[in-house]
């Protein structure tokens, strides 16, 4: 309208739940040209050209606009109003800079720290006991747990700076009216702005491809890690393997150490009873030797007491000898008595297996003897028809032997007769 350029100017609320620190939403903002109208007319679903976000106060906060009078069309200058946007300074993108720079030097060292705990963990545990072991591991995942979470929460911060691009912010108390002078210096903060946003999208591409690195690094110390955890645990298990053989040794040096305990146990009261005898033999020789103080006829019996204790002292010595070897003796004769025990029923056994071979053998004979009689008293069978009328069989039975064999025993019979 009479040759004045127009700028037209949309809002869309990019993220109407979310709020910032300050209370403020997040807009963007578009600017178009006169010229250009007719094509976003034509062209609705086309993205913006050039594209920027503002920070606006909420109504309650924002104070009230006063409304300027629209002048009537005589005049040839109109006035419109005109909302400028200020970039933020740079000193955020040096800070946002700095921080992600703190991050990564943060990130580095606290890797050096695991590989140091890791060090200390290895050197450790080829000298202490499994509790030492597990405490060191223990101390590795805690410190592995911490690095993934401060790496998620990291990692989470560079995605937001990322996806969120940068910050352009407005004062809410200063909308004025400005001419084509104002639209001129709008031109020039367009063109910084592009500026800023190359230099953005190159600041983020550099601290995205140090986050890949950072985060390859950290993939390649957990595999070395990883490894290093499995070399810890073999040497786990060899070291429990030797602590097993050496409490097996222990065992059976406590087992042996018992035994020696017993034995001598044994010993000390043999050499108690001892020692008790030569008490009474030296206290007998003292109260002899008082007795010789006060006169010397008993001069004689002290002597004779200590010949009396030297000799006994030899005859417990040569009792003790004697009794060793008596006890050998003893069970020698025990082992010889077991022998001839064994001997003396091997020849009951066999004098009884000879006793059934005779009474066999007698059956035996006995029956040939009758057979034979049968066979050769034709003539005597009438001068015995007369006896053997009168004789009885009184028991008959067939011999059993008493050990097992397949050869058939004779029938006997016990005939009585009577004159």
């Amino acid at each position: 309208m009479n040759g004045v350029t127009r700028s037209l100017c949309t809002f869309e609320d990019l993220r109407a739940d979310e709020r910032t620190a300050d209370g403020c939403r997040r807009l963007r903002l578009t600017l178009h040209q006169q010229n250009q109208v007719g094509r976003i007319t034509e062209q609705p679903r086309s993205k913006p050209i050039g594209r920027a976000f503002a920070l606006v106060q909420p109504t309650s906060d924002r104070p009230a606009l006063k409304p300027e009078p629209i002048k009537s069309s005589e005049e040839k200058t109109e006035k419109v109003e005109v909302i400028k946007v200020y970039l933020e300074d740079r000193r955020q993108e040096q800070q946002r800079h700095q921080q992600s720079l703190k991050m990564l030097s943060d990130e580095v060292s606290q890797i050096q720290e695991v590989r140091h705990i890791l060090s200390l963990s290895l050197s450790v545990c080829e000298s202490v006991s499994n509790t030492c072991v597990c405490v060191c591991f223990a101390q590795v995942r805690y410190c592995l747990k911490t690095l993934r979470e401060q790496m998620a929460t990291k990692n989470k911060g560079q995605h937001k700076f990322l996806a969120s691009g940068y910050g352009v912010s407005t004062p809410s108390n200063q909308n004025i009216s400005s001419s084509s002078k104002g639209g001129a210096k709008d031109d020039g903060q367009g063109g910084e702005d592009e500026v800023e946003r190359d230099k953005m999208r190159e600041v983020s591409k550099r601290l995205y491809a140090q986050l890949q690195e950072a985060e390859k690094k950290h993939q390649e110390e957990r595999e070395r890690l990883q490894a290093e955890g499995v070399d810890l645990r073999q040497r786990l298990g060899e070291q429990e393997e030797k602590l097993k053989g050496v409490e097996e040794s222990s065992e059976r040096k406590d087992q042996r150490i018992e035994e020696l305990q017993r034995l001598l146990g044994g010993m000390a009261q043999e050499s108690q009873a001892l020692r008790d005898t030569l008490r009474n033999r030296e206290e007998e020789l003292r109260e002899l030797r008082k007795i010789r103080e006060e006169g010397r006829n008993e001069e004689q019996r002290s002597e004779q007491l200590e010949k009396e204790l030297a000799i006994l002292k030899e005859k417990i010595h040569h009792l003790d000898d004697m009794l060793k070897s008596q006890q050998r003796k003893v069970r020698h004769m025990i082992e010889q008595l077991q022998n001839s025990r064994m001997v003396i029923q091997e020849r009951d056994r066999v004098i009884r297996d000879l006793e059934e071979k005779v009474a066999f053998l007698e059956a035996e004979n006995r029956e040939m003897h009758d057979q034979m009689d049968y066979f050769l008293g034709g003539e005597r069978s009438n001068s015995h028809l007369s006896s053997d009328r009168h004789a009885q069989i009184v028991y008959s039975k067939p011999l059993k032997p008493s050990n097992s064999s397949n050869k058939p025993l004779p029938f006997i019979k016990i005939i009585e007769t009577k004159s």
